[in-house]
């Protein structure tokens, strides 16, 4: 496996990830986004995007996707209570996407340094892009 890979473990406590055609995947399940942010730096990876999946349990699955030359690591981090801490705070790129994410699926990012609201039109209800909420929105406008 790739020394870097196997760097990012040692640092961060996380286990084997999965590797696939479109880079390593693994499940984040800690809280500490600084040790997170510091590995990743360490080891010259930079945030590329991050990516919002809505689950069947009323959660939320955030996955920042990090990259380093040909190298490409998912981290997946689940939701509690639709919240989460902030990676922002130690990576600000990943700022402005965090602040979509609030936007959109109403994920709250706890100690995030700009919570304003970056996309959402006004007359949107924050999580819009969230099942339920489409599709009332929907309903809505086509009883109008």
């Amino acid at each position: 496996m790739e020394d870097r890979i196997e760097k990012l473990m040692e640092l961060t406590g996380l286990s084997r990830p999965e590797s696939r055609k479109d880079g390593f995947w693994f499940t984040y399940t800690g809280n500490d986004r600084k040790k997170l942010s510091d590995a990743m730096r360490s080891l010259e990876f930079r945030l590329s995007t991050a990516t919002c999946l809505e689950r069947g349990d009323g959660e939320f699955d955030v996955i920042y996707h990090f990259i380093h030359r040909s190298i490409s690591v998912n981290i997946r981090i689940t939701t509690k209570n639709q919240r989460m801490p902030s990676l922002a705070v130690f990576t600000p790129s990943a700022n402005w996407i965090e602040r979509e994410m609030r936007d959109l699926y109403a994920v709250s990012f706890d100690g995030h340094p700009d919570p304003r609201p970056l996309v959402r039109p006004p007359q949107m209800p924050e999580g819009f892009f969230r099942k339920k909420v489409a599709e009332s929105l929907l309903k809505e406008s086509e009883a109008k």
